[in-house]
């Protein structure tokens, strides 16, 4: 059942080649949606309390993210941000191009002030003091990217599938300053169909229905980690070594034990299997990474029979 959401609170199209910062409350939804079709949207978020926890889409699994996935903030913290409860299979999503910038279009095109995502963040995040350098790589929505079998990555080998009307919804799992802009190399790429066009963005308030399922998202992936606090900001920007540093790496050094495993004949057969299979390089190899990558597996599904 699709929960309901709360009264209309904030309603702007974006023109192109512009953008907006906008804060969006814990429970609240975001939404980003076509107006025309086919116009790539690129998207920076930050914790509003604390700008240096921003968003952090490598941690958040999967060169694509699709429905229901959540979207984390930067390490250390890695606390759960955005919840994605609205996707269509027309928007494709990338989280590998950084947004595009003005040294980009000048090397491949010779245009040598042409409008870009950079300058259009850069300009959006100065209302709240923010500069160029506080820009973080990009959630690209509507980005048909892809890449070779031997690794070789196209922003956009492909045309824009978005259509009118398509719309993305992002959960607040936190107070955010959420920032969507429209890419702003749409005239010169398949990234927008060789055009650009405007987006519109909406905020929705919250409800019983998106407290309760910000409560469920952020109650399964809070960490230790979550309530480390924040260290004063550096003011001088050349590095030097802090005298007498020692560092303090997590279990180290490790301690290893070793306990004999008891195998039926059956068993024994089946690890035989597992190391034909590539899961080991000898018996002990193959009975570890077999149990790990059981353990791995169903720790986070449902009825899991792991003990918590």
């Amino acid at each position: 059942m699709n929960p309901e959401y709360g009264k209309t609170r904030f309603d702007i199209t974006l023109q192109p080649v512009s953008g907006k910062a906008v804060p969006v409350y814990r429970g609240e939804v975001l939404r980003i949606s076509q107006v025309e079709g086919s116009q790539c949207v690129d998207f920076n978020c930050y914790n509003l309390h604390d700008y240096k926890e921003h968003m952090s889409v490598g941690p958040s699994a999967g060169f694509r993210k699709v429905k229901g996935d959540v979207v984390m903030t930067r390490h250390p913290k890695s606390r759960p941000m955005l919840a994605i409860l609205e996707m269509p299979d027309s928007c494709v999503t990338d989280v590998i191009a950084p947004g595009c910038s003005a040294p980009l279009f000048k090397r491949r095109t010779g245009m040598a002030d042409h409008t870009n995502c950079q300058h259009t963040f850069s300009e959006c995040i100065a209302e709240y003091g923010l500069d160029a350098e506080d820009i973080h790589n990009s959630f690209n929505l509507w980005m048909n990217s892809a890449w070779t079998e031997d690794g070789k990555y196209f922003s956009s080998p492909s045309r824009n599938t978005g259509k009118k009307g398509d719309h993305v919804d992002f959960l607040a799992l936190m107070d955010v300053l959420a920032v969507p802009v429209t890419c702003g190399g749409g005239d010169v790429s398949r990234g927008s169909n060789y055009w650009f066009k405007p987006v519109q963005i909406q905020i929705f308030e919250t409800s019983d229905d998106l407290q309760n399922l910000t409560q469920d998202y952020t109650g399964r992936y809070l960490t230790k980690n979550s309530n480390e606090p924040a260290k004063p900001i550096r003011t001088k920007r050349e590095l030097e070594p802090v005298p007498g540093y020692q560092p303090h790496f997590k279990n180290f050094p490790l301690k290893i034990s070793e306990f004999s495993v008891e195998l039926t004949d059956e068993d024994y057969h089946n690890l035989q299997i597992l190391k034909q299979m590539g899961l080991g390089d000898d018996d002990e190899d193959a009975i570890r990474s077999a149990v790990i990558e059981w353990y791995v597996t169903n720790y986070n599904i449902a009825d899991s029979p792991i003990r918590r």
